[in-house]
């Protein structure tokens, strides 16, 4: 399922779809730089695009918790999520696209495809 896009909006508009101190988002997809900075770019879709892949491929968001609190907090400080050993080649992809700061994550879908090409799965 495809969610949130709601909440999307043209690169180039100047208006904020949210008031300052206002969230918005789904609690397990959202970039740490929502949360901390309400700055965000590509590099934020390309985070949560990163989360769905994990599900995708272990069945579980990488991030759980009992609160939404909880949650929210392992996207800022997270330890790096690791696939199952099946998966393990697509782990430096679910790396660069999970990093916590955007300036370490990938910066568009082209360096994805790069990354894919390189993968040799079992």
């Amino acid at each position: 399922a495809l969610i949130d896009f709601g909440l999307a909006k043209p690169l180039d508009a100047q208006e904020s779809l949210t008031a300052t101190g206002e969230l918005s988002g789904t609690p397990f997809y959202i970039s740490p730089e929502q949360l901390i900075s309400g700055d965000v770019d590509q590099r934020s879709d390309l985070y949560s695009l990163g989360i769905i892949m994990f599900e995708m491929l272990t069945g579980a968001p990488p991030y759980r918790g009992s609160s939404v609190i909880e949650v929210l907090e392992q996207h800022v400080h997270p330890s790096t999520p690791k696939l199952p050993s099946d998966f393990s080649a697509l782990q430096p992809l679910i790396d660069k696209m999970l990093a916590p700061r955007p300036e370490n994550r990938v910066a568009n879908v082209g360096q994805v495809l790069r990354l894919l090409d390189c993968v040799r799965l079992n």
